[in-house]
């Protein structure tokens, strides 16, 4: 096999454990789970918001300090789509994903209510697999496409 031929079983598994990554950071950022969050980058990532593309926050402890202080009064719901790895070697890939995200103020009791305004933005990532076979963000570049109203 040369060396930049990746068995199919191998791609395979790559290509899904990034698709994972991506799916549980959108869980975690609904759980509000900064500590999982961050342990998503690798030490020195960078994440930039969809919402903020001019302030990106670099380092793991940074982007931890950035998801501990949204707002506690917000609900949120990501929905990701159109994941598309791309392999690069056996330890680096990249990936584009579309979100929508919903929006709402919280309630004590009963269902929230969305917010008449969501965003539909997209996400360029760069992974990396660590020395423990684990894949992580190297940098997750938010961008926005357009706003819902209803």
């Amino acid at each position: 096999m040369a060396a930049l031929e990746i068995a199919p079983l191998d791609r395979l598994v790559i290509v899904q454990n990034c698709s994972q990554l991506i799916a549980r950071f959108a869980l975690a950022n609904d759980a509000r789970d900064a500590d999982a969050l961050a342990e998503m980058f690798v030490e020195d990532g960078v994440f930039i918001r969809p919402t903020k593309p001019d302030q990106p926050y670099a380092g793991r402890e940074v982007i931890r300090e950035a998801f501990r202080a949204k707002p506690a009064n917000l609900v949120t719901r990501h929905v990701v789509a159109n994941i598309v790895v791309d392999v690069l070697n056996t330890t680096e890939a990249r990936a584009q994903s579309y979100l929508l995200l919903y929006t709402a103020p919280a309630t004590e009791t009963g269902l929230p209510k969305a917010d008449a305004k969501q965003l539909l933005g997209a996400f360029d990532d760069r992974m990396v697999r660590d020395s423990d076979g684990v894949w992580k963000f190297r940098e997750r570049r938010g961008s926005l496409a357009m706003t819902i109203e209803a």
